[in-house]
């Protein structure tokens, strides 16, 4: 088991780096689009009751690097001033079984960076097409985070995944603490050929979360690693909906579900992405509309 800081855990966005260290519910992709090959990705993470679990860890933490499960520490006292951190008082307030209200927001992932960070942006005009959303109805604990990004052309979603890896890598581009810790290569990109009606989305790689989990490799340690994990996420679920602009006529996924609204939906067991470490590339044959 490993100890997260606590900083970490009370952080809206550090929450988004341990969605995938604490039983949560689906990871949902959602691509809508439109005739002209623009659209919008929103992929979201239900995180369920966690900011309940969090501020029961209030206080708890330890280094979790290079540790065993046999050799983890007891839990020390962390000292953290979260008080003034705006984002982690929004976080608690909506999450407040007593807040009456149900929250759902969108926000631009600039609007959350330091100035120190969004002045070394050198594309400042895609950065403002990614935004971060935040959800929780009202009187409940549960908490839904997601990405959405909006785009012109499926190159420019590629050039947005491509950012977002740049500052998944940089620990300070956001404020709360800690990197994004959203895995932006297991987002969804495609090709698309609007006059012809194809898309090809690519093979999503889940490689560096399975890394994350301890799940490569034939070791006992992961082997212990992985039967913990079935243990949390065993009913989890990486489902896709793809809406396209006109009536679907075929996908080579034999899995996939086309429905009458124009959508193709295709669902994955969690631990079977995780194993495997992707998900497979599929093409979607459509009726461009008129």
């Amino acid at each position: 088991m490993k100890f997260i800081p606590n900083h970490l855990l009370l952080s809206a966005f550090g929450l988004l780096i341990i969605i995938l260290l604490s039983g949560c519910g689906d990871i949902i992709s959602d691509l809508k689009l439109n005739s002209n090959g623009s659209g919008t990705l929103s992929t979201t993470f239900e995180l369920g009751d966690l900011m309940s679990m969090a501020k029961g860890f209030k206080g708890m933490g330890a280094d979790s690097t290079g540790f065993t499960d046999d050799t983890v520490p007891e839990p020390v006292v962390t000292k953290a001033d979260t008080s003034k951190d705006p984002m982690q008082k929004l976080m608690a307030k909506i999450t407040d079984p007593n807040y009456d209200r149900n929250f759902d927001t969108l926000m631009a992932i600039t609007s959350i960076m330091p100035d120190s960070v969004k002045s070394k942006i050198t594309q400042p005009a895609l950065a403002n097409k990614i935004k971060v959303r935040f959800a929780s109805p009202a009187k409940s604990a549960n908490l839904t985070i997601g990405i959405v990004a909006d785009f012109d052309n499926s190159q420019q979603l590629k050039e947005m995944m491509q950012l977002m890896q740049t500052l998944d890598e940089n620990p300070d581009m956001l404020s709360g603490g800690g990197p994004l810790g959203f895995q932006p290569k297991s987002f969804m990109v495609f090709d698309a050929d609007m006059k012809a009606g194809t898309l090809k989305v690519a093979p999503i790689d889940y490689g560096d979360m399975a890394s994350q989990f301890g799940a490569k490799g034939d070791s006992t340690s992961s082997s212990e690693n992985l039967g913990m994990l079935q243990m949390m996420f065993g009913n989890s679920k990486i489902k896709s909906v793809i809406h396209v602009p006109g009536e679907v006529l075929s996908c080579t996924n034999k899995d996939a579900i086309l429905t009458k609204d124009n959508r193709v939906l295709l669902e994955y067991n969690f631990m079977d992405v995780i194993q495997k470490g992707s998900i497979d590339g599929f093409t979607i044959h459509f009726q461009p509309g008129k």
